[in-house]
């Protein structure tokens, strides 16, 4: 018969005292541990009551703080110097479209929108595509608007039509590119505005047609209640882009 060795101990007992186990502990059916033995492997869920503290962080049943969590978040609040979400997309119950992450200042964050005010670049170019909806502002440094860019259209009928443009209370004066077209004719000129509240004048200049007969017999500005306006008589049929920068 072979030499018989005891087994190695697996509890340490002490009467009053925690038991201690030597090495690691699995419960549940096997295998509940794939690779290198971890300490203690559970198959199923823990319970308990109170607060669970380890070494790394702290579970309890309103919170859960750790230095290193890996896992699946089901919506508890995290605490932590950083935290980095691995995934492509954070889901969020109840936020309307178009709000955005943003940090109260405070401890805290929420779901808001960004206003115009809170969106500034640390350098003056972009590299890349800048693609614009609505009109483009630019304020003078006492606040003031100092030019505004913006495309109107309008469809017009043949003679004369009236197409409003800038607010004659912040601008004094205007310069357009003016393009007419219907099917596959084109017409287009530019013009440079200006007004006194009553009285407009411009010139014109630049008249290109792409075909023997133009869209355009005459175009003027004048000043109605509350905007300069474009004056264009067209030949035929046709609709106007412009596009207009108007300057303080």
């Amino acid at each position: 018969m072979g030499k018989q060795e005891s087994a190695p101990a697996l509890l340490n007992v002490h009467q009053g005292r925690n038991t201690l186990f030597r090495g690691n502990v699995g419960i549940g059916t096997p295998p509940v541990d794939i690779g290198p033995p971890s300490g203690l492997t559970v198959a199923g869920n823990i319970s308990a009551y109170g607060v669970v503290v380890f070494s790394a962080g702290t579970i309890s049943p309103s919170y859960m703080f750790s230095n290193n969590y890996l896992g699946t978040w089901n919506g508890g609040p995290i605490s932590g110097s950083k935290v980095s979400v691995q995934g492509v997309e954070v889901e969020s119950t109840n936020v309307p479209g178009n709000y955005f992450l943003k940090s109260t200042g405070t401890g805290t964050s929420v779901w808001d929108t960004i206003d115009d005010t809170e969106i500034s670049f640390a350098n003056n170019y972009i590299d890349g595509n800048l693609t614009v909806t609505g009109d483009i502002i630019e304020y003078a440094s006492d606040g003031i608007v100092y030019s505004k860019t913006s495309v109107f259209s309008k469809s017009l009928t043949s003679g004369s039509n009236t197409l409003n443009t800038f607010d004659k209370a912040l601008f004094k004066t205007a310069k357009y590119v003016i393009t007419l077209s219907a099917g596959t004719n084109r017409t287009a000129c530019e013009i440079l505005a200006t007004h006194n509240g009553t009285d407009a004048e411009g010139t014109t200049y630049g008249i290109v047609d792409a075909q023997a007969t133009s869209l355009l017999t005459d175009i003027s500005i004048s000043v109605g209640a509350s905007t300069i306006d474009l004056v264009i008589t067209a030949s035929s049929d046709c609709t106007a882009t412009v596009n207009g920068v108007a300057h303080y």
